[in-house]
């Protein structure tokens, strides 16, 4: 019975490794796919602008140097949790000598020996999803992971709305949405913000269908329930699936502006009043996103301190990677709303 158990084990370890690989092969074929295509929208729009016209498209350089912001931000703090999550594996099976007292963590350095058997052993038998899930849910740490998640779910609603089922004839825009799910999604916002600026936007005539108010409602409730919780789940069976429900929910903003889903009580409405359709997704989410920020917050003033909350995103490179995200998804988007006041509009 217990070698039965191992075989399963080791099974699921090494599908958890296969889709740890996957996933950073997957961020990286999708990343060069949106790169591809806005390379080829910027070559065609600068054949056919004005100078002046192309000095103002010049302002989608300040949204590129975000995406390589955001992208060597998270590279810095995961290569750091997953070199750290390495070393602790290597000290528990003696490759690695005890750190000291004052050095609780290891560098590595050119003196260590990292061999592929290693890297893949480390792989197969940590269990690198769960401990970074329940790493970011925390204590203090969950007020930063929650404020990721409220933003990522603000993007999602944007990202929806102004790409291709919409206005805009955003080409892949299912590759934003996934880089968005499997990085943290200042990256995708910036690329996003980039495809706005350089891609055209169809005729204001143009028509365009949108689901029922309850069709976009629905999931965003289930997504905040679900958020509201995971910080009560950490440690429980119905953690993992709590999660991967929270995934699953951030993708229906896109999945039900597809045609084929668009028969529950849609409604067509001119493509420039596009904002005005989603206006019941924009006021629950920012409904919810006030509840879900208020209680968390005073959940860590009343428990550990705000100060001690916000001094958590140095506390570990999972918690740093989220923090800094939420960050820059603040900076990004108000800069956005500076550069281009006439495109950041939300109809009552």
């Amino acid at each position: 019975m217990a070698s039965v158990e191992n075989e399963a084990n080791a099974i699921r370890n090494v599908s958890g490794a296969l889709i740890f690989v996957a996933y950073i092969l997957a961020a990286l074929l999708l990343t060069c796919l949106i790169a591809v295509d806005l390379y080829q929208a910027y070559r065609f729009r600068s054949l056919s602008l004005s100078k002046t016209s192309k000095y103002q498209s010049n302002r989608s350089y300040v949204f590129v140097s975000f995406a390589v912001l955001s992208f060597s931000t998270l590279s810095y703090h995961m290569m750091s949790y997953l070199c750290y999550s390495y070393q602790r594996w290597a000290v528990s099976k003696s490759l690695l000598p005890l750190p000291g007292r004052h050095q609780p963590r290891i560098p590595l350095g050119p003196a260590d020996v990292i061999s592929a058997t290693h890297v893949w052993q480390w792989l197969t038998q940590s269990t690198l999803f769960r401990d970074f899930a329940q790493t970011i849910c925390e204590k203090s740490a969950s007020w930063w992971t929650q404020q990721a998640l409220l933003a990522t779910m603000a993007s999602v609603l944007f990202i929806s709305a102004e790409g291709k089922c919409s206005r805009r004839q955003v080409p892949h825009l299912w590759a934003y949405l996934a880089v968005g799910q499997i990085l943290p999604i200042s990256f995708a916002q910036s690329l996003f913000f980039v495809a706005m600026i350089i891609m055209p936007v169809p005729s204001p005539s143009r028509m365009v269908q949108i689901p029922s108010s309850w069709v976009q409602c629905l999931p965003l409730v289930a997504y905040y329930i679900s958020v509201f919780s995971a910080p009560f789940s950490v440690g429980k069976m119905v953690f993992l699936p709590l999660l991967i429900t929270i995934r699953v929910l951030l993708l229906c903003p896109f999945v039900f502006r597809l045609p084929a889903l668009q028969g529950f009580g849609s409604t067509a409405i001119p493509a420039q009043n596009i904002h005005s359709g989603y206006s019941a997704s924009y006021k629950l989410a920012l409904f919810c996103s006030i509840i879900v920020f208020v209680h968390r917050t005073y959940l860590a003033w009343d428990g550990v301190g705000f100060s001690q909350t916000l001094a958590a995103i140095t506390s570990d490179p999972a918690v740093s990677a989220l923090g800094y995200d939420f960050i820059l998804h603040v900076v990004i988007s108000s800069t956005w709303a500076v550069l281009n006041p006439g495109l950041v509009h939300v109809s009552p």
